[in-house]
């Protein structure tokens, strides 16, 4: 699979090189995987939720966390923000989506099923820094591996749990 950033779209030179990657794995065959990144730049003007979306439509998987979906679908930021609606609604552009939700865990739609929700693994926190990456780490090594949606989700905030127990957000072993 290839993992985007959303980091990669909001500059015009990195964006060019993200894109012609989006195509070559198209064109290969190849899954997307797609973080937004940030919604404070997929809300800037010169991104914009529209843009965004339409140049990451059709990645298998898309992980905003929750104010990344609001901004991605025009809803009410948090906390009045339904992480279930938000996760419905981007899988109009993806084939699945998760949304993160930090230590409330994580919801995950994909096509006409209901959304379900997976439960933040427990965890002593030392360091939140990188835990939406191994969250994505996680959920990838599962999913690649032939796991369900759901299961790839309870793996992804297993990976998660043992990133924040530890400084600098690694999981360890």
């Amino acid at each position: 699979t290839l993992f985007r950033s959303g980091y990669s779209f909001f500059e015009p030179g990195p964006r060019a090189v993200a894109r012609g990657l989006l195509a070559e794995a198209a064109r290969r065959g190849v899954p997307v995987t797609v973080d937004p990144g940030s919604a404070a730049f997929l809300a800037a003007p010169s991104t914009g939720p529209a843009a965004f979306l339409g140049w990451t439509r059709g990645a298998a998987v898309s992980f905003p966390n929750v104010d990344e979906a609001a901004v991605l679908t025009g809803a009410d930021l948090p906390p009045a923000a339904d992480p279930a609606a938000l996760a419905a609604a981007v899988t109009g552009y993806y084939g699945a989506v998760v949304v993160k939700l930090g230590a409330a865990g994580a919801v995950y739609a994909a096509g006409d099923t209901p959304p379900g929700r997976v439960a933040a693994a427990p965890a002593v926190v030392r360091d939140t820094t990188g835990a939406g990456d191994a969250f994505c780490a996680g959920f990838l090594a599962a999913w690649l591996g032939g796991a369900p949606l759901a299961a790839a989700c309870g793996a992804a905030a297993e990976t998660a749990a043992r990133a924040v127990a530890s400084l600098g957000g690694r999981p360890g072993p």
